[in-house]
């Protein structure tokens, strides 16, 4: 049986929890729950980073990538509910830009997702993929942080410069597996919803 959105929401909340009082695993700096669940979302929960140090990695302005994934996060209800229990916590209005990652900011209007979302992805021409993947994975409908989780923990199983098919129906996988690459090194060398061909890095 496939859990639900509110026991997704219990599990994110488990792990954040977790994860709290660390610091970044690249600057040292504190990371508020808003940042460890951005990085939950990214699969890098063994080693979260702060909101720059995430952007910094995909090369990306820590604005963008930050306002990207917090739409992200109100289009799942599973993340969203998490993220307004961060908020909550650190004394922030359900609803509104929590100030410690949009301090003079205008909080009370978050940034509209579609706009975003063009900003942010921009996916790659269907490819001639005959040929390309020596491996193949059906992710399903496995959603958020669990896809990457379980994509990285097979990526690491393949050799160096191995290709794999991933099979990702899950709407999100079209932010989530390019971000992820740009993040891990690996190459996203074509992406066409639900196929993404991936190459292990060397």
């Amino acid at each position: 049986m496939e859990a639900t959105d509110e026991q997704i929401a219990e599990q994110l909340q488990a792990k954040v929890d977790a994860l709290r009082g660390r610091v970044c695993c690249a600057c040292q700096s504190e990371i508020c729950g808003h940042e460890l669940l951005f990085s939950i979302a990214m699969g890098l929960g063994d080693n979260p980073r702060c909101a720059n140090c995430l952007a910094d990695g995909l090369g990306r302005p820590t604005s963008q990538l930050r306002d990207h994934l917090q739409s992200h996060f109100r289009q799942r209800s599973c993340y969203g509910e998490v993220w307004q229990r961060e908020s909550e916590r650190e004394g922030f209005a359900r609803g509104t830009l929590p100030g410690c990652l949009w301090a003079g900011t205008d909080t009370e209007h978050p940034p509209d997702a579609e706009d975003l979302l063009d900003a942010m992805v921009k996916p790659l021409e269907e490819p001639d993929v005959i040929g390309l993947a020596a491996e193949a994975w059906d992710a399903g409908e496995m959603a958020c942080g669990d896809l990457v989780l379980a994509l990285r923990q097979r990526m690491n199983a393949l050799p160096a410069g191995t290709r794999l098919k991933l099979t990702a129906q899950d709407a999100g996988a079209t932010e989530d597996i390019p971000a992820w690459c740009r993040m891990t090194g690996h190459v996203l060398l074509a992406q066409h919803h639900p196929h993404y061909w991936i190459q292990r890095k060397e």
